[in-house]
């Protein structure tokens, strides 16, 4: 945990986006890209994903290349499970699992079975 407080500063983390950013990017910020140069930052995040992020809460503003940074891509990462993650959508309590199966897999991310191998990853990065 020492590492995160060094690297993050004073970004409040659960242990859901730390283990997240450790799946995604071994804990690495900066304008990184993933899938093909689909993907952007700590989190990976898609520029799908940015819009439905900002669609939802449109407070967080910024652009897109504003991804490369830990918080700003923490603001986006909840705005979308806020959006998508949420105990109407799944008829129960959302868990950590699910969530990572929605990051992973989009909206339908906790109906699609390629979203398992991703979301037990992150939950044994929790442990």
């Amino acid at each position: 945990m020492i590492l995160i407080s060094i690297v993050v500063g004073l970004t409040d983390l659960s242990k859901y986006e730390d283990a997240t950013w450790l799946v995604e990017t071994s804990r690495r910020e900066g304008m990184i890209w993933g899938d093909n140069g689909r993907s952007l930052g700590p989190l990976q995040i898609s520029k799908a994903c940015w819009q439905d992020a900002l669609e939802h809460d449109p407070s967080i503003g910024g652009v897109y290349h504003d991804c490369q940074h830990l918080d700003y891509s923490l603001k986006i990462m909840r705005a979308y499970l806020a959006r998508y993650c949420t105990e109407r959508r799944l008829g129960r309590k959302p868990t950590n699992f699910d969530r990572a199966r929605v990051w992973v897999g989009g909206p339908r991310g906790p109906w699609r079975e390629s979203s398992i191998p991703y979301a037990n990853k992150v939950i044994g990065a929790i442990k």
